[in-house]
């Protein structure tokens, strides 16, 4: 994928969450196990409900008025609290509202349950991509509570109502504990704030991706209205969560898994060096001259930095994580639960052929054809390797995620065998 491109997804997808949040209330307390026709015992308060009186007036014949309390017809079990409703005129379309109003709330009560204790947001582990992690058991439950919902709908009403899906819902726990570290008084600036870049966004993209400069300037403008806003430290926390930097470096450094205190040295020396050059939104790419000199003099140092800090061998883990071709490596052998041991097998067979591949092109012996042909020949006995590394389905998924674009480095695709007349 275009560097550029997930960034502007990663800055997207980012104040969207964090939108999203502000719509979003507590989690509730544990879910509970209810009857499918009947309202569930835990919704009941733990002391006795305080009776809740509704005075309806009724216009009977245009001249009689009646009244009675809302606690006659309220019931525990809902197909008895339908029979209620009935029996006092109440409209099918009405009563089909207030049932599908009361399932809808007691399963949000539910979904929001299911989050259990609030958890640390582990900002240094791969898996937390733009800023939040994916919990695919806590998507699976929901799921079944949306069933759920929907068979008890269709048993009482004889229909469900048509959804409209909440697609950041799954979301709105992990959300919660992605800003635990603000307080409740300053969440609301922040969002604000973080609004008024996803607008600003909108605006620069209208004539397609923006200028990889001027998103650098722009997200430096909203991380200095948000450091107005927030401590030192708050402002350090939130950058781990929502900075380019932050987001790069756990897309990066799948197969390195830093420690929390790794990544968080890692990050303020990087984010440093972004903060200059805009290293992180693919800025300076094209600088000449004195700038260009003064920018890899920089990165040098960064680099010779990282190295003093992790060593030789957790540096060479590091470099490694960046490369986009172990990354894929990483993730098919992870699909197939081989371990990174495969991947790091993988990845020393691809640096081995390239090398060999550099030697025979430098070997001004051989002919053209030969060239060709020793090439071709590294190839196909590396692809080989690789493939028994993997497994056959492990490759062929390897293969299908365009993880072999460095076979092509090596030696172009074989030619068709031409059709015979």
């Amino acid at each position: 994928m275009n560097p550029k491109l997930l960034l502007i997804i990663s800055l997207a997808i980012n104040v969207a969450l964090g939108a999203a949040l502000m719509k979003q209330q507590p989690p509730a307390g544990p879910p509970q196990t209810a009857p499918l026709a009947a309202k569930p015992e835990p919704q009941k308060p733990a002391a006795a409900p305080a009776v809740k009186t509704r005075t309806v007036t009724q216009i009977v014949t245009n001249s009689v008025a009646q009244k009675f309390d809302w606690s006659r017809v309220e019931s525990d079990d809902y197909r008895k609290y339908i029979a209620n409703l009935r029996s006092i005129g109440c409209p099918e379309e009405t009563i089909r509202d207030i049932i599908t109003a009361d399932v809808n709330k007691l399963y949000e009560s539910k979904r929001k349950a299911l989050a259990g204790p609030k958890k640390k947001f582990e900002f240094w582990k791969p898996g937390a991509l733009m800023g939040a992690a994916i919990d695919p058991e806590r998507t699976e439950k929901e799921r079944a509570l949306n069933k759920e919902k929907r068979v008890l709908l269709t048993d009482l009403l004889g229909s469900a109502p048509d959804d409209k899906p909440d697609l950041l819902a799954s979301t709105a726990t992990q959300l919660e504990a992605m800003f635990d570290f603000l307080p409740a008084e300053k969440r609301g600036k922040v969002f604000e704030l973080m609004q008024d870049m996803q607008t600003r966004m909108q605006k620069v993209m209208k004539g397609g991706a923006p200028d990889a400069e001027d998103l650098r300037k722009m997200m430096k403008e909203s991380e200095t209205a948000i450091a107005g806003v927030l401590t030192p430290e708050e402002m350090l926390d939130y950058n781990l969560r929502f900075s380019m930097t932050a987001n790069m470096m756990r897309m990066q450094l799948a197969g390195f898994e830093p420690t929390e205190q790794e990544f968080l040295d890692l990050f303020n020396k990087r984010k440093a060096y972004d903060d200059e050059f805009g290293g992180a939104f693919g800025a300076g790419l094209n600088l000449k001259g004195e700038e260009k000199a003064k920018q890899d003099a920089a990165k040098k140092a960064l680099d010779d930095d990282i190295k003093a800090q992790l060593g030789d061998a957790r540096y060479a883990d590091y470099k490694r994580g960046e490369d986009y071709a172990y990354q894929a490596m990483y993730r098919a052998a992870d699909r197939e639960g081989l371990g990174k041991e495969a991947a790091v097998k993988a990845y020393d067979m691809k640096k081995a052929a390239e090398d060999q591949a550099k030697q025979i092109r430098a070997d001004k012996s051989l002919s053209a054809d030969q060239r060709t042909a020793a090439l071709r020949a590294v190839r196909d006995e590396t692809e080989r390797s690789v493939k028994n590394v993997f497994g056959e389905k492990g490759f062929s998924s390897y293969e299908r995620n365009n993880g072999t674009f460095w076979l092509k480095g090596i030696a172009p695709d074989a030619p068709a065998p031409t059709k015979q007349p």
